[in-house]
């Protein structure tokens, strides 16, 4: 597959990509002050619209993989949703002074249902590019690199000199690099990019769905994958506390090493699609959560003489942190060949969305509990000090429980089933049955 191609199939990544950190932190904050809204109620339309989205996921997933058209399964169903996701991001990142609660429900459940359809469409949509074990990771690898790129434009945004004067315009601009981005990313997509038609295919009944998870490789994949992610969200929840805590950085010095860790994954994105090659993926992805074990330890171990020696150091963890968006995604689609040969069912959007989910509840659990870890052992962040007992709370959720959960991920993928040699015999069998 030539480089264009990979290219203009990832583009869409980058305005999905600037749809994350504006729901996480600054929407919230600009209904709550500049609107106005009872931050009560902020809360309570973010939660009910996170917990809804999770389950629109799975339900799209299933959806299309059972609706096929001339035009595709996932591209019908991206060029259905980037619509509906821009006069919903519209509505919520254009709000006029006297919005209500309900146009703020209303344009939140749109906005997420919308994502989840784009979302689990196009990444579906690259599990079924290629059959290729080493190819696939060069999809992601691709796809992961353009969501980078989307995630450090909306965090340049606010730094803008322009919008650090006027603050309250931040969130409109973010909304405008959203609006411009997506429906471009998507034309290229759309245009340049074919989908494999579905062939002989068996469209996979109910059945198939609930039996799903009971192909061992895809739940180890899974649980391998979620562990990993609630080490990350848990840590990142806390990532400016621990900073201000341990390493005595200012918030904006701790902001630099947050864009020194996504610096370092736009690179990772590259090395680990070689990897998974070279290695295999399932080992090369045991080496990557190792990695983020490692790193973790090395983060609060090694002494730092400055910000420089801290921001090298979390661009080696960024590094290590683009192997999962990369190697899971790919080794999630060779399930779904091997899935395929089993039951002769093609559910690689039940698969997408499978991981979809996984990555939502990471963001929901970890954050949440390591927080509430905190708060019970009287963490304080407005305290000049803290009690020893928040001290080690604070090292725990922020550096223990996640290199545990980390080393966990990388033994339950270190045995995982799927080899290249097994996968190559898969493809094999299928060429027979389907006629490829």
């Amino acid at each position: 597959m030539r480089t264009v191609i990979k290219a203009a199939y990832a583009a869409p990544a980058m305005g999905l990509a600037g749809l994350g950190l504006p729901l996480l932190i600054y929407l919230p904050e600009y209904y709550g002050t500049v609107i106005g809204l009872p931050l009560g109620l902020v809360g309570m339309a973010f939660l009910a619209a996170r917990l809804a989205d999770i389950i629109v996921d799975p339900l799209a997933g299933a959806l299309m993989d059972r609706v096929r058209t001339r035009h595709g399964r996932f591209r019908f169903w991206l060029a259905v949703g980037t619509p509906l996701l821009m006069l919903s991001v519209y509505g919520l990142f254009m709000p006029s002074k006297g919005t209500g609660f309900s146009h703020l429900v209303l344009c939140l459940a749109g906005t997420y249902a919308a994502w989840s359809l784009c979302f689990v469409a196009h990444l579906g949509w690259g599990g079924t590019l290629s059959d290729d074990y080493d190819e696939r990771n060069a999809i992601f690898a691709w796809c992961q690199a353009l969501f980078l790129v989307g995630g450090l434009a909306i965090t340049a945004i606010p730094l803008l000199p322009a919008l650090r004067a006027a603050p309250e315009h931040a969130l409109p601009a973010m909304g405008w690099f959203i609006l411009l981005s997506l429906p471009a990313g998507v034309a290229l997509a759309l245009l340049l990019v074919r989908e494999h038609p579905a062939g002989r295919r068996r469209v996979p009944g109910w059945r198939d769905y609930a039996r799903l998870l009971g192909q061992a490789g895809i739940a180890r994949l899974l649980a391998a994958d979620l562990l990993s992610s609630i080490a990350v969200y848990a840590a990142g929840g806390v990532f400016f506390f621990y900073y201000g805590v341990f390493h005595g950085l200012a918030p904006a010095q701790t902001a630099a090493l947050l864009f020194a860790v996504k610096l370092g994954a736009m690179p990772g994105a590259y090395l680990w699609s070689r990897l998974g090659s070279l290695l295999e993926k399932h080992r090369a992805m045991a080496v990557g959560f190792a990695g983020l074990a490692i790193m973790t330890l090395v983060v609060h171990l090694v002494p730092w003489s400055g910000l420089t020696v801290g921001m090298a150091i979390l661009g080696v963890f960024g590094v290590f942190l683009s192997a999962d968006p990369v190697l899971v995604r790919s080794m999630m689609a060779d399930l779904g060949d091997e899935r395929r040969l089993t039951t002769g069912a093609d559910q690689m959007g039940a698969l997408a969305a499978l991981l979809s989910v996984s990555d939502k509840m990471a963001a929901a659990i970890g954050p949440a509990l390591a927080l509430a870890a905190l708060d019970k052992a009287g963490f304080d962040p407005h305290a000049p000090r803290q009690t020893p007992l928040a001290l080690t709370m604070l090292a725990t959720v922020a550096i223990w429980a996640p290199l545990v959960l980390q080393a966990g991920a990388a033994l339950l993928v270190r045995l995982h089933p799927l080899t290249a040699s097994r996968h190559q015999a898969i493809r094999t069998e299928l060429a027979v049955l389907e006629g490829g």
